[in-house]
C-alpha cells in the first residue's frame, strides 16, 4: 500500500471509531491529586463524559461534593490512599468542594464533546 493509502485508511478507521464507539471508551480519565487538605490544582477542563479520578494523598479522610442544576454528586468519606472516580456527564462549571475541609475547592470547566482541552 502506498503512504498516501495508508494514511487515507487510518484516517478512515479513526473517524469511523470516532463515531461509532460509546462515549465511555473514548472518555479520558484525568487524575487530581489531594494533598495537604488541597487539590493539587484549582482548575481543570475536561470534555463531556471524561472521569476525573481524585487520589487522597492526604493523611486526612475526605467527602468531595457538587451541586448544580445539571449535574451533581456526594461521594461516602474517602480514606487516605482512596481513589474516588467521577464521571461528568453534562457541559457545565461545576466547583468540587470537600465537606470535611470547606477551603478546598476545584473549579471544573467541561466542554461539549469534541470542543476544547
Amino acid at each position: 500500500m502506498t503512504t498516501r493509502a495508508t494514511d487515507l485508511a487510518a484516517a478512515t478507521i479513526a473517524t469511523l471509531l470516532a463515531t461509532s464507539l460509546p462515549a465511555a471508551v473514548l472518555a479520558e480519565t484525568i487524575i487530581v491529586r489531594q494533598k495537604d487538605r488541597r487539590f493539587e490544582t484549582r482548575y481543570i477542563e475536561i470534555t463531556a463524559g471524561d472521569i476525573v479520578s481524585f487520589t487522597n494523598e492526604d493523611r486526612f479522610l475526605h467527602q468531595l461534593y457538587t451541586e448544580s442544576p445539571n449535574f451533581a454528586f456526594d461521594s461516602a468519606e474517602q480514606f487516605p490512599d482512596e481513589i474516588v472516580e467521577v464521571r461528568f456527564p453534562h457541559e457545565g462549571t461545576y466547583e468540587v468542594r470537600c465537606g470535611i475541609h470547606p477551603k478546598m475547592l476545584l473549579e471544573v470547566e467541561v466542554d461539549p464533546k469534541g470542543v476544547g482541552k
